[in-house]
């Protein structure tokens, strides 16, 4: 399983991620890629080129192209990197479901938060930076 930032899942439901594996994202990055779909007032890198179906699929993707992890699985382990790594809700979200399921991460540069690498590597976490 890789676990994929908002911008790769557009890659995924767009079929241009080129990967066999399980493609999932975390509950914040879905969350982020269905409010960029819904401002129709912003137009930015997720929404650039996105199609009138785009929003459809993105608020509920085929498991096969794409899961939604359930974060309740992992809130402790995420409240509990938050305090020892000092994560927001996303980092910690995002390193305790790939600790969860063993997962690899890969993510595309502007999500790459300034310590997110370093606390992955302590953590037993691989990061691909796409």
């Amino acid at each position: 399983m890789i676990i994929v930032d908002d911008k790769l899942s557009l890659e995924a439901l767009a079929g241009r991620l080129g990967t066999n594996d399980v493609v999932a994202t975390t509950w914040a990055f879905h969350f982020r890629l269905l409010r960029a779909l819904e401002d129709q007032t912003r137009l930015g890198r997720l929404t650039r080129g996105s199609t009138a179906q785009l929003p459809r699929a993105a608020a509920e993707p085929p498991e096969a192209i794409l899961q939604v992890l359930d974060p309740r699985v992992i809130t402790a382990e995420a409240a509990d990197l938050a305090a020892r790594q000092g994560l927001n809700l996303i980092a910690a979200e995002l390193v305790a479901s790939a600790v969860h399921y063993g997962a690899t991460v890969h993510l595309s540069r502007p999500n790459v938060g300034r310590r997110w690498p370093e606390v992955m590597a302590a953590e037993g976490v691989t990061l691909r930076i796409v």
